[in-house]
Order: structure tokens, then sequence, then C-alpha cells
């Protein structure tokens, strides 16, 4: 199965450093404060409801909210192409270590695969809600902030409009953000945030939640989540476990051993590896793992 990426996608199965400064992005790292005096001169540019309502606080969006929402999308119908021929041998080894998803779950993984195929598109209230619940619970932030500008580098976009770097694994990779910041996930989302805009082990926040989705699509698409999606009867479930999965490990390896962002990419590996090695080990011991941040 080939990766569900598309052909334009930036995060390939090597993992790229977690940010890259490009002549359109300015590297610092906005302050809160910074962040709300920008949105205090521009008061106006939240978005709208379709009653032309003009919000300044848009009530958060939750991750079921959003599923339900994207299953309404018209998705690109078009199916990843099947992987090039290999030897019955391979084929038959393969089943036996990985066994193949049933119909319905299936159909739950070409909904996902039409997920990353999707570009964000910001005259979706939805969508434009889901930032700005992102946005607001890690900030702190108490009013919607503009749709493009700096302040969206203090949650690590690298540049002025999140669109760009959505681009890699499309809604999927938003979806997963959201999730980042849901009830039982938001108390590392907290420690992540403190740590990203820290002098000492700074690093883009959102690049990484991107890059781990990245990560998720790749273990999905080798076939090792398979049985773990046919006990839960969900791939959703279990690809947004692994991806907390996967945040812990990074999380706790970027602390522990003091990296930085010249590391990056040697964590991500070494989370990829680890993680994809032990998949039934890290999903079992994500809840109790996630207790230890919520003290």
């Amino acid at each position: 199965m080939e990766p569900l990426l598309s052909s334009n996608a930036t995060m390939g199965s090597e993992m790229e450093p977690l940010i890259d400064h490009g002549s359109n992005c300015d590297p610092r790292i906005q302050t809160r404060d910074e962040a709300e005096l920008e949105w205090s001169k521009v008061p106006n540019i939240v978005g709208q409801l379709k009653e032309n309502v003009i919000i300044v606080n848009s009530p958060f969006v939750n991750v079921e909210e959003a599923i339900l929402h994207f299953r309404k999308f018209d998705s690109p119908k078009e199916i990843d192409k099947p992987p090039p021929e290999k030897t019955k041998f391979c084929e038959v080894f393969k089943w036996f270590k990985f066994p193949v998803l049933g119909e319905e779950l299936s159909k739950e993984f070409n909904f996902i695969s039409s997920l990353t195929k999707c570009g964000l598109n910001w005259s979706d209230n939805v969508q434009f809600r889901i930032l700005q619940t992102i946005y607001k619970k890690l900030t702190g932030a108490r009013l919607d902030c503009p749709q493009r500008g700096t302040h969206w580098q203090l949650i690590g976009f690298q540049g002025n409009d999140p669109a760009t770097d959505l681009r890699s694994v499309g809604l999927f990779g938003l979806l997963q953000f959201l999730y980042l910041t849901s009830e039982k996930m938001m108390p590392l989302a907290q420690k992540l945030y403190k740590v990203a805009n820290s002098e000492n082990q700074p690093f883009p926040l959102a690049v990484l939640s991107l890059n781990l989705t990245n990560i998720v699509l790749n273990v999905f698409n080798s076939g090792r989540l398979n049985r773990e999606c046919t006990a839960r009867k969900s791939v959703m479930d279990t690809l947004n476990s692994f991806y907390g999965a996967l945040m812990v490990y990074t999380f706790n390896i970027w602390v522990s051993q003091k990296k930085t962002i010249r590391e990056s990419g040697f964590v991500l590996k070494d989370a990829e590896r680890y993680c994809s090695r032990n998949v039934k080990k890290v999903l079992r011991d994500l809840p109790k793992n996630l207790l230890k941040y919520d003290q």
C-alpha cells in the first residue's frame, strides 16, 4: 500500500527537521501579548456565520463534531493506487503478520485518506472554529484571532497562514492537532506549549504535530496498526491514540534528553521506529502516561 499523501506532499517517509524558515516566514516566535495587540488592531478579521454575524469569540469544536462535519464533504473520490506487485511469499507473509481490515474499517480508511487530500478552507465556518479552538486552548486567549498573521507562529505554524503547513497531510493533520487539545490530551498539550515557547528548548508545535500525523499514516500503511484497528473496531480511534502515543514518546525524549531543533529529525525517526515496533505497548500505556501530566 502506498503512502496516503499526495504527490505534492512535503513530508515523506524521511522526516524533515521540525522547522524551516522560508523567505516569507518570520522565524521569531510571537509572544502572547504581541498576538493580542495584533488582534486588537484588526477586530473584524475573524470570520462570519451564515447569518453574517461577526464572531469575536466562536464556540469550541470537539473532535467528534469535526468528524461529523467532514463526513458531509464531497471529498476527492480517487483511491490510492495499489502498490507494485510483490512476490506471493511476501504477500502471504504480510497477511499472517498484519491482518487485513474488514469492509467497514476499509471504508473508514478511505474517509481518512480523502481528508489528507483536502486543504484548509477558511470560508468553512467549522474549519475556522477548529483553528480558533486550537489557538485559544493552547494560548489561553479569550477572543478569536485574525485568519492570517504572525500570531500563528505562537502555536507552531511556520508562516502567517496555517493553510500552507496543512498542505502536507490535509485536514487529517488539522483533526489530529485538534485531538491534542481534547480533554484527555490537554494536560500534555499545555506542557508541550510551554516548552515549545521556552528559551532553551523551543520547537514549532504545529509542525511537530503534522510530522507525527505523517508518521501515523506511514505506520498505518505498513499494516502495523491493523490488528489494533480491528480490536477497537475503529480506524480513527486507533490512529488518534497512536498519534497521542507518538506525542508522549517524542516529548519525553525531547525534555529528558534536552534535545534541540538541530536534533529534531533524529528524534522523529526514533519515535517512529520505537512506536511502530511496540504498537500494542505504547497504546496500552497511553492512559497511564497521560496521567503523569495531569498534575
